[in-house]
């Protein structure tokens, strides 16, 4: 067992320096006051540090993490890696939202759970359908939104997205569904950032988690470069293998803000922490999920 004497001027900071030092599964074993600050003795078994450490290892590797990544990442214990390698925050509802991204990657179905989560939040959100290009796409919404009783807007019946989503009501949180882009489609990157300019919007990146880590990241650095600052993963109950996510994270760099477990409409999406990811990272043995994911 290896023990460690820390001082510092508060039990918090105490903490800190220890996992800091020791990892996250050191063990205090004394604490005490020392004139105007606090001494612990902390301890740690090397033999499960050294599993840990493995343990690690082993899940960037089996994820396909990409090798500079997983070297950054590798140097220090889950959680903290996470937390100092990805950007973590919540959706800023204030502004319009623009669902962007590939063809198929969920945008819709993130739409939806978005809306319900403000609908039971006690806010009515204003959702507007701009894909024009799935057949479907605009009666499936429309229904969806009436049982929600949200308002819907749809662009193929009414004036351009631009003004309505601007004289939206003050306390009212607006959703736009954007068609399936190509990102390397130049014309369609600068159609993407007028879009966002037009109605002054926050635009997230919603990408499916378990596409080939180099092509991930490079669709996240052209949406990112037409103006997507946030991600939202889908799929996660399908995709055994993260690297793709993580690198589109951190290729751009993106915000992760939520992220898709389902494809049930009633299962909301989950809040992304660095708790979450570096759970899901390390729990690589977990059996495949069997719906269809958003």
């Amino acid at each position: 067992m290896k023990i460690k004497l820390i001082r510092a001027a508060t039990m918090r900071a105490a903490l800190t320096e220890a996992h800091r030092l020791m990892g996250p599964d050191a063990l205090i074993l004394e604490s005490r006051k020392v004139g105007v600050g606090i001494e612990i003795s902390v301890a740690v078994d090397p033999e499960e540090t050294l599993d840990h450490r493995e343990q690690w290892h082993e899940a960037l590797a089996f994820h396909r993490v990409p090798a500079d990544l997983a070297g950054r990442l590798r140097r220090v214990p889950p959680d903290r890696a996470v937390a100092d390698t990805f950007r973590f925050g919540a959706v800023d509802f204030n502004r319009p939202l623009l669902l962007v991204g590939p063809p198929g990657a969920g945008k819709t179905m993130t739409t939806v759970k978005l809306a319900t989560r403000l609908v039971l939040d006690g806010i009515r959100p204003t959702v507007i359908n701009a894909d024009q290009n799935r057949a479907g796409a605009s009666a499936q919404l429309a229904a969806l939104c009436r049982i929600l009783r949200a308002d819907f807007i749809d662009t193929a019946t009414h004036e351009a997205g631009g003004s309505r989503a601007r004289r939206r009501r003050p306390t009212s949180a607006t959703l736009i569904d954007l068609p399936g882009m190509d990102p390397f489609d130049d014309q369609e990157m600068t159609t993407l950032r007028h879009m966002i300019d037009q109605v002054q919007g926050v635009a997230a990146l919603v990408m499916p988690a378990g596409l080939d880590a180099q092509d991930s990241a490079e669709m996240a650095e052209r949406f990112h470069a037409a103006g997507a600052t946030m991600l939202i993963p889908t799929r996660l109950d399908l995709t055994r293998r993260l690297g793709g996510m993580v690198a589109a994270a951190a290729a751009a760099p993106l915000v992760f803000s939520h992220a898709g477990t389902s494809g049930r409409i009633t299962e909301a999406l989950e809040p992304m922490t660095p708790q979450f990811l570096a759970r899901r990272l390390l729990d690589h043995n977990r059996p495949a999920g069997h719906a269809h994911a958003a």
